[in-house]
């Protein structure tokens, strides 16, 4: 299932990476607003998570495989 997500097209993965992002820095920054640091922390690492996906989307796409050769 993972590999048909890495097949879409980039415009596809950057859009929808965006759109995540975005969301996950807005409930981010009303979570500390409120003062919950642990919340805070946790959206961050989302966050990087969701870089990471599309940096890995982006580098299947150019190599042909999760492991390049």
């Amino acid at each position: 299932m993972i590999e048909k997500l890495y097949r879409s097209p980039i415009a596809y993965i950057m859009l929808g990476g965006i759109l995540v992002s975005a969301f996950l820095f807005n409930s981010m920054l009303k979570f500390a607003d409120e003062g919950n640091a642990v919340m805070v922390i946790l959206i961050g690492i989302s966050i990087g998570i969701v870089a990471l996906f599309i940096t890995r989307a982006i580098a299947y796409q150019k190599h042909g495989g999760l492991f390049p050769k």
